[in-house]
């Protein structure tokens, strides 16, 4: 095969067809074509595109086939362009599959064309992460908070919950001020899972700012390839309008699957655990692309949101471990809290946000600064009480506040909790409040008092939101919780 030259002013390019020489469930080998370039969409003989390039040798050019039952007897033009989309405003609202097409039956998106390919920003335009994204999660703006910007893993086994996660983020982005836009990809998952992913969108108004990208297990090689990419060159282009945009790949771990399927068609050479070598750089090229752009590139973000399933909590295998190199921290959620009934299952100790504090509300840090080390101690301390007959009255202190900071970290799913709400929640466990309330009522005060913020105090709220955290506001947090408290608990007693 000649060399390939790039230059699309080629004068023999229209004499460029290809014939297929192997074909399986849309993976094909090519003989022809002796000039394409990575990523070219190839045409059929109506010109209408068939195919996207995704490797070649010195014998085949490799593709991948947008329609499975493609007449293998037909020749293949190349085009000279990209594989692209139309990219606009358009898109959010919809639902499409892995090559842009809508799926929710509400007509065609029209937009410029933008290669789904492409580079991510250079180190020189980016900037500090440092504006907080709040997910409405508490144990995770917490201890993990994450920022517009950021790449943060959420990585454990099947079944733990980490889908209810990346969702609950994108519902909290509902009252968001400037809007995050979010893309939400799904790679390889049940065509049950997008219903219902669809009907909790619409429940909760998320569609409003949000985009769906599917390409269930039942989808073609080539959209489950291509679905990532496609959601990312969508969060592109919020980012490089100057505004905020964060994309969940639901799941990376499944994508590389269908990669490891499609090299293996392809008969090329395995590497570890059958995988082959290239798929670091294709998930690190992706992954890369989530940045904070300098103000002179217009200041917009893209974060992103890798989901990893493990195997039995194995967090050294080789897709896990790629990722956690790329990305800025992990989020990861243990068997044994789950099975404990402690929701989010997030094992702090073994979770990490790099970003950390930079990115966190500062009355927010400044409320819960001592929280992981409260839990780090209350953790030995509890292993010395189960030691020794008698704990001194200060251990047993500090044990009853790490059971009641470890109660309100629990959380329900899609009950989401603004920052501020969780700064009143916090201060109080802080100043004492919440220590004369029995355990058994620590979920009932909490969910009470939190319906009384919402409710009767909201301008309060909105001045911490806006940076008011002075004695005043502290004074009336006090106030506020000690009155509820008192007919809190008197309600209580007359129930019993």
């Amino acid at each position: 095969m000649k060399k390939r030259n790039y230059n699309s002013k080629d004068t023999k390019r229209h004499k460029e067809i290809g014939h297929i020489a192997s074909f399986f469930s849309g993976v094909a080998k090519i003989q022809g074509l002796p000039h394409v370039f990575l990523h070219e969409t190839l045409t059929d003989e109506k010109g209408a595109p068939a195919a996207i390039v995704i490797g070649f040798d010195d014998n085949f050019v490799e593709a991948l086939f947008f329609d499975e039952s493609f007449n293998l007897e037909n020749p293949v033009f190349r085009s000279f362009q990209p594989f692209s989309i139309p990219i606009s405003e358009s898109f959010t609202g919809r639902v499409v599959d892995g090559l842009s097409r809508p799926k929710d039956g509400m007509g065609s998106i029209r937009g410029k064309e933008s290669p789904v390919f492409l580079q991510a920003p250079q180190i020189i335009d980016r900037a500090p992460v440092a504006t907080p994204l709040s997910t409405g999660i508490k144990i995770i703006d917490t201890n993990l908070p994450l920022g517009r910007g950021q790449r943060e893993l959420i990585i454990g086994d099947r079944k733990l919950g980490k889908s209810t996660i990346a969702i609950d983020t994108v519902l909290n982005q509902k009252n968001a001020k400037p809007t995050i836009h979010c893309i939400y990809v799904l790679c390889g998952q049940k065509e049950q899972k997008l219903r219902n992913l669809v009907s909790l969108f619409k429940k909760q108004n998320a569609f409003l700012y949000t985009t769906i990208v599917a390409a269930t297990s039942e989808s073609s090689f080539a959209e489950q390839y291509l679905a990532p990419f496609v959601g990312c060159s969508i969060g592109d282009y919020f980012r490089d309008k100057g505004e905020d945009a964060l994309i969940v790949y639901d799941d990376l771990s499944k994508h590389a699957k269908v990669y490891r399927d499609i090299s293996l068609l392809l008969e090329r050479a395995p590497g570890r655990e059958a995988y082959p070598g290239d798929i670091f750089s294709l998930h690190a090229g992706l992954l890369e692309r989530a940045a904070k752009l300098s103000d002179e590139k217009g200041g917009g973000s893209l974060s992103a949101l890798p989901i990893i399933e493990t195997q039995e909590g194995d967090i050294t295998s080789f897709i896990p471990t790629n990722i956690i190199s790329i990305t800025d921290g992990q989020i990861y959620l243990e068997n044994g809290l789950f099975q404990k009934g402690f929701l989010p299952a997030v094992n702090i100790g073994l979770s990490v946000s790099r970003v950390g504090s930079q990115a966190q509300p500062k009355i927010l840090r400044e409320v819960v600064g001592g929280i992981r080390l409260a839990l780090s101690q209350h953790k030995e301390l509890q292993k010395l009480s189960q030691l020794e007959t008698v704990a001194s009255v200060e251990a047993q202190k500090k044990i009853h506040r790490g059971d009641l900071m470890l109660e309100l970290l629990k959380q329900e799913k899609h009950t989401n909790i603004t920052w501020p709400e969780q700064s009143v929640l916090f201060y109080t466990v802080e100043q004492g409040l919440f220590d004369d309330v029995d355990k058994d009522r620590w979920k009932d005060f909490e969910r009470l008092l939190l319906e009384l913020l919402r409710s009767s105090y909201s301008d309060m709220l909105e001045k911490i939101k806006s940076g008011v955290f002075d004695e005043k506001i502290k004074t009336d947090i006090k106030k506020i919780v000690n009155d509820f408290k008192q007919e809190f608990l008197l309600a209580k007693n007359k129930e019993q």
